[in-house]
């Protein structure tokens, strides 16, 4: 080792070295306020000890002195620069900064001093799985089970890892070699062991071996306690295996725990063949239908499938049912049958004979089942016909004819002044007819009826928003919401990641030109949906520490798709397009296009009335503050960035495997390859 490589004070006196343990310990157990005093004491003897630098640059990070903790941390490494402790501690630094690439490269360096630690080799497998790099993630978890082998979870991490890389083959024997390896038979309550017996049968599964995989779910089932899912695996592999009657036989089990389940339908459908065969389709659900009177599956599921007379029939049953009932999600249950106009004009016609039906019992007085007969057994209420009514508001503004749809709406208005549901199918047809400002004052008054329902509340909300109303919409959103903050409660509402709402108002600001806040509430929306993709990191120890394999793996597989969520998309598409539009025409080229061909006079007067508004934004500045610690609460800087295409880059990046996306990376890429032009020509000359 030359001199430049000798650490300074590298080895403590035995009490200082007891004294170093002990601030391991409490930093352990969150006890920072202890753990510094007593690093102070060791730097006092030792002032340029690497590790104890280092651990207290960490803890102070913990206690919010970031800068200071970081420089900390950066001296005791550069006093000690072959300690693993202070690889390590830079690692968890990176770490709590989320950046992750630059922790995993900490750890890598604090293992070429300390090649066997498994607390690195742990860390570093989670940060591992965080990037998906599944290769070194089987290398650092095959060194852990090496050295820990009596570990459950060791043996389940490694066996996710070439789950994950698609190697079912080594993911099987991992598993079947620990089960060889247990001493001791599992306890019946067992759920860790019971989750690892489904995730090892769910790995055969994927192995495509199907019928080995029902053979050993029925070797495992009376060790296993989730008896649905046994069930539904059963089901799942008789079927593949072309084994129909004894796959419909557990479908009917399934149909019996929940009649409400489609996928169970769709899987009694395909084991008894009908899926196409319309009439044996039709006895079937015929048949399910009356043995579970409640099931909404049952009834509704003909309607998909069947045309002409026989679809006017099963509708006609179905709708009567709902409308007599006053069952007020009637539309959103028929909504999906929209698509085929034949099926829309059968809806209609039956639903206005209906009404007219429904009209003339009432007058005279009979109760009436819809069908134009008296029969006494009608489920007819007295409010058949508002919710009939209804319907047809809701279906005449789904087809165009806003016209129709507002005469059925005030109808039902004016038989029920008390109904939210009224005027909020009155809102939305305003809003389809292009009067947003009227649809967000009816929707204000169906908020008024019932000041306890949140969901009102966020509808009323979202159409202020619609109507470029910012502080109205804030003022209602706020009623429900804390609000001893900055902004009302726009900053709870940025806490709590409340996502639609960051998105309708980032939207209103572009509309609005208010480009800075507008960017400022995408970048929200990209933070919020960074956070969840971070906050995985978590569950990559405690998933496999509690067994729950199989749903963690269902996490994985959300977590990858997160960034085509639509709230994310949306808001990054929007972000972008300002970004380009901001490179395009820089602020300065915007401004002098406004005053562009004005007299001396007229120049001053733009000029005047710019001040005045930019005043009026500073009045506001509080309503549009998310925290406290917002210092830049309209988005000047976003707005006024130097390098656009880089942050347009940031949002894009996330989107960069999407297909429908390709178009919009190019489009910044174009713009950035022009701008290294001159500096090519610059470099060449």
């Amino acid at each position: 080792m030359s001199a430049r490589q000798v650490p300074k004070q590298r080895y403590l006196a035995p009490k200082e070295a007891a004294s170093f343990r002990q601030v391991l310990k409490l930093y352990e157990t969150h006890q920072y306020k202890k753990a510094i005093k007593v690093a102070d004491t060791i730097l006092k003897k030792y002032p340029e000890h690497g590790e104890t630098l280092a651990m207290k640059g960490l803890i102070l990070t913990f206690l919010d002195q970031r800068s200071e903790g970081h420089e900390l941390i950066k001296l005791g490494l550069k006093n000690d620069i072959s300690s693993f402790i202070c690889w390590h501690v830079y690692g968890l630094f990176h770490r709590t900064e989320k950046n992750f690439d630059e922790a995993a490269k900490c750890y890598m360096r604090a293992l070429k001093f300390d090649p066997g630690n498994g607390n690195i080799l742990r860390d570093l497998s989670l940060l591992q799985m965080q990037m998906r790099n599944f290769d070194g993630f089987v290398t650092s978890r095959k060194q852990i089970l090496s050295q820990r082998p009596e570990i459950r979870q060791n043996w389940t991490a490694l066996a996710v890892g070439y789950g994950m890389m698609a190697n079912y083959d080594l993911a099987e024997s991992i598993l079947q070699k620990y089960e060889d390896a247990m001493t001791e038979p599992a306890k019946p309550d067992d759920t860790e062991h019971s989750e690892l017996l489904l995730f090892k049968n769910w790995v055969i599964y994927q192995r495509g071996d199907i019928q080995r995989a029902l053979d050993d779910l029925e070797k495992i089932s009376a060790f296993v306690l989730d008896k649905l899912c046994v069930l539904e695996y059963r089901a799942k592999y008789l079927l593949e295996l072309g084994r129909l009657e004894d796959a419909a036989k557990v479908y009917r089990k399934l149909i019996n725990r929940n009649p409400d389940s489609k996928e169970y339908f769709v899987g009694l459908e395909k084991a008894t063949g009908v899926t196409d065969n319309i009439p044996r389709r039709k006895v079937l659900y015929n048949e399910l239908a009356k043995k579970f009177k409640r099931s909404d599956v049952a009834k509704s599921t003909p309607l998909y499938f069947l045309e002409g007379d026989e679809f006017q029939a099963a509708m006609s049953d179905y709708l009567t049912g709902l409308l007599s009932r006053g069952v007020p999600s009637a539309y959103v249950n028929m909504k999906p049958h929209y698509a085929n106009e034949v099926k829309v004009k059968a809806i209609e016609d039956f639903v206005l004979k209906y009404l007219s039906t429904v009209i003339a019992d009432s007058s005279n007085g009979s109760p009436s089942n819809g069908n134009g007969t008296t029969n006494g057994t009608s489920e007819n209420t007295p409010s058949t016909y508002l919710w009939t009514v209804l319907y047809l508001a809701q279906h005449y503004s789904k087809i165009g004819d806003q016209t129709k749809a507002t005469q059925y709406i005030e109808k039902a208005i004016e038989h029920t002044p008390t109904l939210v549901e009224a005027y909020m199918v009155k809102a939305k047809i305003q809003k389809r007819s292009g009067d947003l400002q009227a649809a967000c004052e009816t929707m204000n008054q169906g908020r008024e009826l019932d000041l306890q329902d949140r969901f009102v509340n966020s509808k009323a909300g979202k159409y202020y928003l619609l109507a470029n109303k910012n502080e109205q919409a804030v003022n209602t959103i706020s009623l429900f919401t804390k609000n001893d903050g900055p902004g009302k409660g726009v900053g709870d509402l940025h806490e709590m990641q409340c996502l639609w709402f960051i998105t309708e108002q980032g939207e209103m600001f572009a509309r609005q030109g208010k480009i800075g806040l507008a960017l400022k509430r995408f970048h929200s929306v990209k933070k919020i949906v960074d956070d969840w993709w971070n906050d995985q990191f978590d569950f990559h120890q405690y998933a496999t520490r509690q067994g729950t394999v199989r749903t963690y793996i269902d996490l994985l597989k959300w977590e990858d798709s997160l960034h085509s969520w639509s709230f994310y998309t949306r808001g990054a598409e929007d972000a972008i397009k300002m970004y380009i539009s901001l490179y395009d025409t820089p602020k300065s080229a915007r401004a002098a296009a406004e005053l562009e061909g004005l007299s001396e006079e007229e120049r001053k007067r733009v000029i005047k009335k710019m001040k005045r508004d930019r005043a009026k934004e500073n009045k506001k500045l509080e309503i549009e503050k998310v925290s406290e610690k917002d210092d830049d609460p309209l988005g000047k800087n976003l707005e006024n960035t130097a390098n656009p295409l880089e942050d347009a880059m940031v949002f894009w990046k996330p989107l960069s495997g999407l297909k429908e996306w390709e178009s919009l990376g190019e489009e910044i890429k174009k713009r950035m390859d022009v701008a290294k032009e001159p500096e090519k020509v610059v470099a060449t000359a």
